[in-house]
């Protein structure tokens, strides 16, 4: 049966440093946004690029945690209608489901990227490739930032 809806492959990034020429996993970058974020810094030639995707999970860490306090600040007034409450704390109820989620999620992403980071040791050549499964495939996209530090400073 041919599905209509067009959903977007996965993409797990694994960021790659090296220690006297042998590779090392310096991080991984699961959504979109963080992958984003590294490739701006390193177009931008920034010094530090894994610094940017830092600063842009703090910034998103702050928001979640900033709006968090306003649906509390608004379950704390003391004349609340009923409907509006009861958002909130289904708000609340969601917010810990999701939490849950993303943190399952992100333990794979985790297993995801050590294996991936070993078939790229195995093989420097593979630096964009898929991994899939029976239910799932994910692309593999390796950053290799030792090149990107060596052609900065060129």
């Amino acid at each position: 049966m041919y599905n209509m809806k067009s959903v977007e492959q996965p993409t797990i990034a694994i960021v790659v440093t090296r220690d006297r020429g042998e590779p090392v996993l310096a991080d991984t970058l699961t959504s979109s946004e963080e992958i984003l974020e590294l490739e701006l810094a390193m177009i931008n030639q920034e010094a530090e690029p894994l610094k940017r995707v830092q600063d842009f999970r703090v910034r998103q860490a702050a928001e979640d945690e900033e709006f968090a306090d306003f649906v509390e600040g608004i379950l704390s007034q003391p004349f609340l209608k009923q409907e509006v409450q009861e958002h909130a704390v289904q708000w609340f109820k969601s917010r810990t489901k999701i939490e849950t989620y993303q943190k399952a999620e992100d333990e794979a992403s985790r297993v995801i990227a050590l294996y991936a980071f070993q078939v790229f040791a195995g093989d420097p050549k593979k630096t964009d490739f898929l991994l899939a499964g029976p239910k799932a495939r994910v692309r593999i996209k390796v950053i290799d930032l030792s090149q990107y530090h060596s052609s900065a400073a060129a």
